[in-house]
């Protein structure tokens, strides 16, 4: 008589299954895109918002307009945990093109998709206004 091994397997899974198995799974949509340009005082600065809906909650992340990661730039740009993009005031020696005067993009991602917002040209410097008499 011959016998044959047999394998047994046991898959475990989380009470209610993975988040990618849901039924009711969305892929990100814009609530709040960003405008497709914003000018700011290098005495002021200016934040930038991006927010999106889905199933699970999107994650949101800036690139810049070939596709690079946006990373913080230490006193220049940083990201908040909700996703805006905050440029504070800067002195004029601190300005910099690649931070200040460039194109950004939104990205809103979840294991369902992800959706890339419109270009917003950002440009940041010092202003000055002159009065005519």
């Amino acid at each position: 008589m011959l016998v044959l091994p047999y394998i047994l397997f046991i898959i475990f899974t989380r009470q209610g299954g993975c988040e990618s198995a849901r039924k009711d799974a969305r892929g990100p949509i814009f609530r709040n895109e960003p405008p497709s340009r914003i000018e700011f005082s290098n005495s002021s600065g200016t934040e930038l918002r991006c927010n999106a809906d889905g199933i699970p909650t999107p994650r949101i992340t800036w690139q810049t307009r070939d596709g690079t990661a946006v990373k913080d730039v230490p006193g220049l740009r940083h990201m908040r945990s909700d996703g805006t993009l905050v440029f504070p005031p800067f002195s004029k020696p601190d300005y910099r093109q690649d931070v200040h005067d460039t194109v950004y993009q939104c990205l809103a991602s979840n294991n369902v998709g992800t959706i890339l917002s419109r270009e917003v040209h950002v440009r940041g410097g010092e202003w000055e206004i002159y009065l005519l008499e």
